[in-house]
């Protein structure tokens, strides 16, 4: 069974608990109004009973007096008693007929008894008004006597018997209401311990449906979602209780199952993934380790071919210039012959020296001589051996650095020359210093270089577009051998555009060397 028609049941049958409760109280509270108006209306004509009896008894007391000693009022006061008399027959009879409405007719007899009571009433007034008439021959002492007798005959014995009768009519039908209130009462008070008993039974079976339908189900599908979390397939969800959760179970466990599956299948991939990925990386790696022997070995043989160049050409540029200095019977086409020889190994010995730097630089072996040295007087140095003018900027005072003061010369000249080479008229050397470094900033007012161009500036052998397009000589080495010595320094070296156009390169220095961490494999050893 479903969860919603069971629960829909219980609703019902509290609802119909509920609805019973109440029509059972307001069918008590309609018989307790009902029981009120009974006895209200008993209570009622009790007491009219008992005011008939009063005046009678004062109507009757009031002819006996008259008889007695005269009539002082010519018959008013019994006049009025009569009339009032009437009031409370006519009274008491509307009462009886409330009552008929409310009871039916077990009242009639009560009216038929009124009834008798009225004629009875109309009798003793009829004979004792035949003895109140005035100028009847029967003497006043006969009146009295037969006064007497009529009382205590026709009024003792016949309408007061009457009268209590009604009384006790009425006393009884009070009694009668209390008891059939009291049984009601009890019944009701029954009724009510059965409907209550009857309700807290529905409810401990609608909480032991509860735990068992929904509350436990539940709990099961808790902790079978959790293992479904933590990827445990091994045990099935079985939720029990309403059909909707063993629906549900079986779903679960049919997801359960494809998940297994889909578990089982991505490890299986993850394991042939694992597989590939090692033998790939063990490719790789051994890719690597050769590019980086031929890097090295590459390095290594610049290095080697930049060192043993240097004796060659050494040679041919001496000789050269001891042929020209020396010989005078040279002619004019071998003296320019020598001359070009002499020039051309002079620049190809340049460009081995800088092959050389950056070779050292790569392969961790350029050697600087560092001292404490005046960055202002590198600057100027710098600027003395620059053909061209430059505008110089720098403190007052000195600006005190650890550097190779060849090296860093080197490096400026460099910037000075490739300013020249490559940009405007203008060019213009800055030296700052700061707390825990310096910079020196070489400008020109050139065309520049683009973000393309600044990304390659200090690749070997790379030209911009500027000096390419243009045919200006260069071996594309000066940016790497000025990278090469700032950076052996703990330096950097940056590439900006200026406002006004043309091209900013900063090299910054530290004012003294950075210390490096160096690991040592020897153990000492303690005793």
């Amino acid at each position: 069974m479903r969860s919603s028609t069971l629960f829909g049941i219980y609703a019902v049958v509290l609802v119909g608990f509920l609805g019973g409760l109440a029509g059972l109280t307001l069918y008590s509270l309609e018989k307790t109004r009902w029981w009120d108006a009974r006895i209200s209306l008993a209570q009622e004509s009790y007491g009219l009973h008992l005011r008939l009896e009063a005046d009678l008894y004062r109507l009757f007391k009031q002819h006996g007096d008259a008889l007695l000693i005269g009539d002082r009022d010519d018959g008013v006061s019994e006049v009025e008693l009569q009339e009032k008399i009437a009031r409370t027959l006519d009274a008491i009879r509307k009462t009886i007929a409330r009552e008929i409405q409310m009871v039916g007719e077990e009242e009639f007899e009560e009216l038929e008894l009124l009834d008798e009571i009225e004629d009875d009433i109309e009798a003793v007034n009829a004979a004792i008004a035949n003895l109140s008439e005035v100028g009847s021959p029967i003497e006043t002492f006969v009146r009295i006597e037969r006064l007497a007798a009529l009382l205590d005959g026709d009024i003792d014995d016949e309408l007061d018997q009457k009268i209590q009768a009604a009384l006790d009519e009425e006393v009884e039908e009070v009694e009668e209401v209390l008891a059939e209130a009291a049984t009601f009462r009890k019944w009701n008070e029954r009724l009510v311990y059965v409907i209550v008993l009857a309700a807290i039974g529905v409810l401990l079976v609608a909480v032991v449906s509860f735990n068992r339908q929904i509350r436990k189900p539940l709990t099961l599908l808790a902790d079978g979602v959790g293992r479904l979390r933590r990827a445990d397939y091994s045990k099935p969800v079985d939720l029990g209780g309403s059909r909707e959760f063993r629906e549900l179970g079986t779903v679960l466990n049919s997801m359960a199952e494809g998940l297994a599956a889909r578990e089982a299948s991505r490890a299986e991939q993850k394991r042939q993934l694992e597989d590939t990925v090692a033998a790939r990386t063990f490719e790789l790696q051994q890719l690597i380790d050769k590019l980086e022997m031929g890097e090295e070995n590459r390095k290594r043989l610049m290095a080697d071919i930049s060192h043993e160049l240097r004796t060659p050409l050494a040679i041919i540029l001496g000789e050269a210039d001891v042929t020209l200095r020396t010989s005078d019977t040279l002619s004019e086409d071998t003296s320019d012959s020598l001359a070009r020889i002499r020039d051309s190994a002079k620049h190809t010995n340049q460009i081995v020296d800088d092959m050389l730097t950056v070779a050292r630089f790569e392969a961790g072996q350029l050697r600087l001589d560092r001292k404490e040295t005046d960055l202002r007087k590198v600057v100027r140095d710098a600027v003395a051996m620059f053909p061209d003018p430059v505008q110089v900027e720098s403190p007052e005072g000195m600006v005190m650095a650890s550097v190779d003061e060849v090296r860093l010369r080197q490096s400026v000249l460099a910037l000075l020359q490739n300013a020249r080479r490559y940009g405007g008229p203008t060019i213009s050397a800055t030296l700052e210093e700061g707390l825990a470094s310096c910079s020196i900033t070489i400008e020109d007012d050139g065309p520049g270089l683009s973000a393309a161009e600044k990304s390659q500036a200090f690749d070997r052998f790379f030209r911009g577009s500027n000096a390419s397009g243009q045919g200006i000589e260069g071996s594309g080495l000066g940016l790497p051998v000025v990278k090469s010595i700032v950076e052996a320094h703990g330096g950097t070296v940056d590439l900006q555009d200026r406002v006004e156009g043309g091209l900013q390169i900063i090299i910054t220095l530290p004012k003294a060397p950075r210390m490096k961490i160096v690991q040592s494999d020897v153990q000492r050893e303690t005793g």
